[in-house]
């Protein structure tokens, strides 16, 4: 005999709970990694092409910091795959006006995709394929933003960082009374 309940169980009630606590920490994760990507490149201890790369770890670590709810690990696999393909190309003074350019930023996207269905086949954890597609759709944007030297982000750490700080400030929000 199967017994059907209505009424909240003590994991749902602690999903309700923990989503504040998992949303502020990924907040914080968000803020601090916006403010070491500034750090790091505005100061020029890192080459700008390594942003993608640390905009992807950042994602990852407000993802771990939110839990497995987080919604940031696909963006974070697809970002960072891009990121460190791009950042090891370019770092080795190849030009990105080449076909085979187009075909590892391709792979690399493909990757991280990859990466982000496996992990969403884990139990418990959030992935969809609209994250997914989203992270690679944004990607492309920003980069021809960049390729097409768009203000403020063509080269800008700080329009990128802001966006990042400016979402992690949101997650810093109260939380909503559900009365």
């Amino acid at each position: 005999m199967t017994r059907t309940s209505t009424t909240p169980t003590t994991a749902d009630s602690s999903f309700a709970a923990d989503d504040t606590s998992a949303r502020r920490a990924r907040g914080i994760a968000l803020i601090a990694g916006a403010v070491l990507m500034v750090a790091l490149i505005e100061t020029e201890t890192i080459p700008f092409y390594w942003f993608p790369t640390l905009t992807g770890l950042t994602y990852l670590a407000a993802a771990a910091a939110g839990r497995s709810r987080g919604t940031l690990w696909a963006p974070g696999f697809v970002i960072t795959s891009v990121g460190l393909g791009v950042a090891l190309w370019l770092r080795d003074g190849r030009a990105v006006d080449s076909y085979q350019f187009l075909a590892l930023a391709a792979m690399a996207l493909g990757l991280g995709g990859v990466l982000a269905a496996l992990l969403a086949q884990v139990r418990g954890y959030s992935i969809s394929a609209m994250s997914v597609s989203l992270s690679v759709l944004l990607f492309g944007v920003f980069n021809l933003l960049e390729q097409q030297a768009v203000k403020p982000f063509a080269g800008q750490t700080w329009a990128y960082a802001a966006l990042l700080a400016a979402w992690g400030a949101y997650e810093l929000r109260p939380s909503r009374s559900t009365r």
